[in-house]
């Protein structure tokens, strides 16, 4: 019988759980997503239920909060609804782009739903404000690795504004080109979407926390000479 894969747990209490989820993962409704790994995980009797406190996409990587009963879900899940808890990220966007200590804004409006790379804006009927700030860490002639904080909370966000500024995220499946994400998949061994949620901070066990994960060694590897 194949062992159950544990995910990385960063932090956890009585009644929620700071997770480190690997990308390729769904955080629910699917077979093998968090919610059924965390149910074979952790012991029996110990919590209620498991409940994903905020969206994460299957394809992205990093930081996701549930919780094991449902008053705590909805406590922590209107911390997010009201802008009092942030997540930060960090991504490998196709091609050069200058680097800065200063954060710079994208501010495209998107629909908040699921479109693709032809479109990504969306109906524009469907467009609402949107803003990302991004700071620029590293650049090559083929890649730059960016910090991104956001400031809306739209689906694909950062897919989206990343595609729509000219620098799509490597490996991104959706609003990327196929053909490219072929090419780095196959040079670099690895077919992952570059996008992974490193920092977050909200109001959690009585206090303001900031829980944090280092930068993946995948993204690191497209910057090594």
């Amino acid at each position: 019988m194949k062992p159950v894969q544990k995910l990385p747990i960063i932090e956890k209490s009585k009644h929620w759980l700071i997770v480190n989820k690997p990308t390729g993962i769904s955080v629910h409704n699917e077979a093998g997503d968090v919610r059924s790994l965390l149910k074979k995980q952790l012991h029996p009797g110990t919590f209620h239920d498991i409940y994903p406190v905020h969206r994460l996409d299957k394809e992205t990587s990093g930081l996701l909060v549930v919780a094991t009963e449902q008053e705590t879900a909805a406590s922590l899940s209107e911390q997010f609804q009201n802008h009092k808890a942030e997540k930060m990220y960090y991504a490998v966007l196709r091609g050069p782009m200058d680097v800065s200590d200063e954060w710079q804004e994208w501010a495209f409006p998107i629909s908040d739903k699921a479109e693709g790379r032809k479109n990504p804006q969306g109906l524009l009927k469907d467009r609402i404000e949107a803003k990302t700030l991004y700071r620029v860490l590293e650049s090559n002639k083929f890649f730059s690795l960016v910090e991104l904080r956001l400031l809306t909370g739209r689906q694909h966000q950062i897919r989206k504004h990343s595609a729509l500024a000219k620098h799509a995220i490597v490996g991104d499946s959706r609003y990327g080109d196929p053909t490219y994400n072929s090419k780095m998949a196959k040079i670099y061994g690895n077919d992952r979407m570059y996008l992974h949620a490193f920092r977050l901070t909200l109001p959690i066990g009585g206090r303001v926390q900031t829980f944090e994960t280092p930068i993946p060694p995948d993204f690191k590897k497209l910057f090594q000479s």
